[in-house]
């Protein structure tokens, strides 16, 4: 979701129910395409919709917190505030989590790799499916469920500048907020300036740690961080690309916009290709087994 749809309560949640919808009817659709068999009544559907999401979300989230307590630099000020524990760090925002773990490049994919074998796991509980079947089943829905939250944040955002454009108090909302954040980023910066005088600064939680990252990475960086930065050096190349699809690409969660920004084009355009033959080849044999039985009708 993009900052613009959370301006307000009501949106969220609109925009939440919207795409739970969505992912029961991309569920029935997608299960009834990879597997033999899927759910048959609405309830069927929300009910393993709900443990699908459940299963995944927790899987995420409790492996990204395991990973952000392992790459803990106590001695650099790199550390969870005292007392932090998962009943904190599961009501941040995911955006926050996602741009810690980045502390060290590559780990922060590891989460959404068990998510998605987690994901495949329970494909293979709930329907008659094998587990390569199960994967693919649920890449699918990943893929659909991404093109789904991007046209929805293209829509809500629409609304919100129509009501941006024609509403001067949302003018002037939008101005108190900027004043309000620069007035955080100077109590933020004394904050950084004071903590880097006693070397930890953990008392604003993870917004402090996200701060700390940045500060170590530019002056300090460890061994993975170099490697990271010479191939950043590299994707530079790519920058102009990256430019033409920011229009586009701004509607993807953030973890998506990271990985391709990152040079995941490279993989993301040959996968997709790849995955699109492959579901086009099984729609091509199913057709091809059910002609001689019309036929023969």
């Amino acid at each position: 979701m993009i900052p613009d749809v959370e301006q307000t309560s009501w949106m969220i949640a609109a925009y939440w129910f919207l795409m739970f919808a969505i992912a029961v009817v991309v569920m029935v659709r997608v299960t009834n395409f990879w597997a033999n068999d899927g759910p048959c009544t609405m309830f069927e559907a929300v009910r393993a919709t709900l443990l699908m999401g459940l299963a995944v979300f927790l899987t995420y989230d409790l492996s990204g917190y395991l990973f952000a307590r392992l790459i803990q630099m106590p001695e650099l000020g790199f550390v969870f505030p005292e007392g932090y524990t998962y009943w904190n760090w599961i009501r941040e925002p995911l955006c926050l989590k996602w741009q810690v773990l980045g502390f060290v490049p590559m780990i922060r994919y590891l989460p959404v790799l068990f998510a998605l074998t987690v994901g495949g796991t329970v494909h293979v509980l709930l329907w008659d499916i094998s587990f390569r079947p199960a994967v693919l089943a649920f890449i699918s829905q990943i893929v659909l469920m991404v093109a789904a939250m991007a046209f929805l944040s293209l829509v809500f955002s629409f609304f919100v500048g129509m009501r941006a454009g024609t509403t001067a108090a949302t003018l002037s909302t939008k101005n108190g907020e900027r004043r309000s954040t620069a007035a955080q980023r100077r109590d933020q910066n004394r904050a950084d300036r004071a903590g880097e005088q006693v070397g930890i600064s953990t008392a604003r939680g993870l917004p402090g740690m996200q701060e700390r990252a940045r500060e170590i990475g530019l002056r300090k960086g460890p061994l993975v961080n170099e490697a990271w930065a010479r191939w950043e050096s590299i994707n530079r190349v790519f920058e102009p690309g990256y430019e033409w699809s920011r229009p586009f690409t701004r509607y993807l969660p953030l973890p998506v916009q990271d990985f391709l920004n990152g040079g995941g084009w490279l993989i993301a355009v040959p996968a997709l290709a790849t995955f699109g033959w492959y579901v086009w080849q099984i729609r091509k044999r199913r057709n091809g087994n059910k002609s001689p039985n019309s036929s023969q009708a």
